[in-house]
């Protein structure tokens, strides 16, 4: 296994950790996800290193997420064995979501965020973190990510099933939050979820703040690496982490049985 590969199966691994499913098990070393077909993390096989030797592995998958009432799907990384994207697509199996893994030097990433702060759009903005999702916290993620209310139950299990050094960051202004994001440290390494500004609040140099402060919590709790996912659509967000430092290191996407109804995408 090269450099490259380890460090993807690593990360791959860690990122696992940081979304956890609500039901799993595993067919050999790989992982079956399961959480209601909330999120493709969630719901999917991490498929890293080797195939698995039994010959039906792919009929015990597919029964696994029948069972679900899910449609089959697989986290397809560099990590992954060599043939599988293609051995998923002759079966049926859809290209979703494309996304990049970026990483970034903690402490790189700090230096550029705090240059970029403008303190006369900072005047007015508190910043806290605590190592739980209060109610306040959630409701806000609900409202920004525009998600359902009977969501809820399934955040509030996530964020409770997530490692226990987490931090939940939030920027308030007069008494409203304008923007959050949540920080998970295992080992050296933090990874960033739930990264969203207000809509109102964007174009203002609020996402460094928000960086910023995450990247902080980060540093205070040992990491000396920095990771996150994104969308490989999602320019804007791609332009803004490139400018503190983030390399896109991997890419990854997901394989979906096209047979079911999909997933919730958030």
């Amino acid at each position: 296994m090269n450099s490259d590969t380890a460090l993807c199966q690593h990360i791959d691994l860690i990122a696992a950790n940081t979304w956890p499913s609500e039901t799993s098990t595993f067919v050999e070393h790989w992982l079956l996800r399961a959480s209601r077909g909330v999120t493709k993390r969630a719901n999917s096989v991490l498929a890293i290193n080797g195939f698995p030797s039994n010959d039906n592995w792919l009929a015990h998958i597919e029964q696994f997420y029948q069972s679900k009432g899910l449609p089959a799907a697989f986290h397809v990384s560099s990590a992954s064995p060599e043939g599988l994207d293609e051995l998923l697509a002759s079966q049926g199996y859809v290209l979703d979501t494309p996304c990049l893994l970026m990483i970034a030097s903690s402490q790189y990433a700090a230096e550029q965020t705090s240059q970029r702060i403008n303190q006369r759009t900072s005047n007015g903005i508190s910043t806290s973190c605590s190592g739980t999702a209060d109610t306040e916290w959630l409701d806000a993620f609900l409202a920004l990510e525009q998600l359902p209310e009977e969501r809820r139950t399934f955040y509030r299990g996530l964020f409770d099933r997530m490692p226990d050094s987490k931090g939940f960051v939030k920027l308030k202004q007069d008494g409203q939050i304008i923007a959050l994001g949540t920080a998970i440290v295992e080992g050296n390494w933090a990874g960033f979820v739930n990264v969203v500004v207000h809509e109102n609040f964007r174009g203002r140099g609020i996402s460094y703040l928000l960086m910023d402060e995450l990247t902080k919590w980060s540093i205070a709790h040992g990491a000396v690496q920095q990771y996150l996912q994104v969308i490989t659509s999602n320019k804007p967000a791609i332009h803004l982490y490139e400018k503190l430092g983030y390399q896109a290191r991997f890419n990854y996407h997901y394989r979906v049985k096209n047979d079911l109804p999909s997933f919730a995408s958030s």
